[in-house]
This record gives C-alpha cells, structure tokens and sequence, in this order.
C-alpha cells in the first residue's frame, strides 16, 4: 500500500471520531471505497484517487463543523432572539426584493432618455447630430 493511501485512511478515521453518524459508519464507506480503488496501478489513477479522498475528508470536516455550531446555537440562543434574527432576515430579503425591483425602473427609464437624445428629442439646439 502507497504511504499517501495509508495516511488518507488514518485521515478518515481520525476526522470519523467527530462524524455525526459515528466512527463506525465512516469506517465502513471508507474501506468499501478503498476496496473498490484497491485495483488502482496507474499512477496518474492513483492520484486523482487520493485527490478526491482529500476532498471527501475536507466534506466531512465541514459537516462536523457544521453540525458543533449549530448545536451550540441551539444551545446558547433563546428562541425569541431566534424570531428576532429571522424576522430582521425576512425585512432584509423583501427590502432586497423591492430594491430590485426599484433598480430595474431606474435602468429602464435611463434607457428611455438615453434613447431620445440618441434620436435627437433631448438636443437643446434642435440640430440632430449624428451618432459615432
């Protein structure tokens, strides 16, 4: 076995301890995709193996980060700072929407003017001049 392989399996494990599902669950996927991999000669194969194991391992990471905040969220934030929060996120989404909205009307009127000096409606001296 490749020392690279090796170490990304101790990695698996090592992060696994922390996985929401158990060290368990992770020891299993873990080994029925190195099984699946364990044919691997090529080089080049192989690394983009080991490539994306590193990507899984970071995936896991984020999950258990994930996972610690939200539970320590939970625990240290009352349910009516919690209202509070989503009905400032709620103002902000329809303030947004609007705004949008808004600046669409903006973009179209500016359209509108820019079109009649093109045409020569806005010329202050009544000469149309022509465009470049």
């Amino acid at each position: 076995m490749e020392p690279k392989v090796r170490d990304l399996y101790k990695r698996f494990l090592y992060v696994g301890r922390d996985y929401p599902l158990g060290l368990s669950y992770v020891r299993e996927k873990a080994k029925t995709a190195f099984f699946q991999n364990r044919d691997l000669t090529d080089p080049v194969a192989i690394k983009k193996a080991i490539k994306r194991g590193r990507w899984m391992v970071r995936e896991l990471i984020g999950v258990i980060q994930l996972k610690k905040y939200r539970t320590l969220n939970s625990r240290y934030t009352s349910e009516e700072l919690r209202d509070k929060l989503r009905a400032i996120e709620n103002d902000r989404v329809l303030r947004m929407a609007s705004g949008e909205q808004d600046e669409m009307q903006q973009q179209q009127q500016q359209q509108q003017k820019s079109e009649e000096a093109s045409t020569g409606k806005g010329s202050q001296d009544g000469v149309t001049r022509p465009s470049s």
